[in-house]
């Protein structure tokens, strides 16, 4: 599976503060790729697997649109910002917060299984075809719905920090880290607001199958063949 051609799919390990859309630029003009695309878009300060599809891999998102993902998140409780994560403006604060791994604990079973969750305002969500963060940073006024999501694992990995905390999670497409830190927050009478998110696994790939960007513009790009279904 693992051999050089010209069709297939490229496993980026993006780095936080980079775009999703720029990583796809990079790594198509490395190796050639008239097309390209990627599996499932991460925000530009997340940082992890981006599997990105050049020439006929492009026809391999339907593929894997419904593929269960992972993360390791980091929330910090205290704060909300407008964007949910570090990019944003703060808009509310809990100056008397003091959230414990025993509460964190006892919220997180909430979160599991089918759920409903409001996508965050500044998010590509699609709004009559338009992003819904476009529209916001427009100063236009944002209507989302919930939309139904599914989470099969949520792990308390440990406390980083005072009101601090690291969580593992495996959900299905369509899932919002950013509006899980916010929803946790809400549920212990507080805010929060997501300072870290790693994407482990997607589309089949985990950490280990990823190449930085620096590899790919080296000239080193592992380009894996895609399967029967994809030819």
């Amino acid at each position: 599976m693992e051999k050089k051609i010209s069709d297939g799919l490229i496993v980026i390990d993006k780095p936080s503060g980079l775009s999703s859309f720029l990583a796809v630029k990079i790594a198509a003009r490395a190796v050639g790729a008239k097309k390209a695309g990627h599996m499932g878009t991460l925000d530009p300060l997340a940082s992890g697997v981006l599997v990105v599809g050049v020439g006929k891999g492009t026809k391999m998102f339907d593929h894997f649109l419904k593929h269960e993902k992972e993360y390791y998140a980091e929330y910090e409780f205290g704060y909300e910002t407008d964007t949910l994560d570090l990019e944003g403006a703060v808009l509310k604060t809990d100056p008397n917060v003091c959230v414990t791994e025993e509460q964190i604990k006892a919220v997180l079973p909430k979160f599991m299984g089918k759920i409903l969750q409001m996508p965050p305002v500044y998010s590509a969500k699609k709004i009559d075809g338009k992003k819904a963060c476009d529209l916001a940073r427009a100063g236009k006024e944002v209507e989302l719905k919930p939309k139904e999501v599914e989470v099969f694992k949520l792990e308390f990995v440990g406390q980083i920090k005072p009101n601090t905390f690291g969580i593992n999670i495996r959900c299905s497409s369509g899932f919002y880290v950013r509006a899980l830190g916010r929803d946790i927050a809400a549920a212990l009478g507080t805010v929060a607001t997501t300072i870290c998110i790693r994407r482990t696994y997607a589309c089949g790939f985990t950490l280990a199958s990823a190449q930085t960007l620096e590899e790919i513009k080296a000239g080193n790009a592992l380009i894996h063949a895609l399967d029967k279904e994809g030819k």
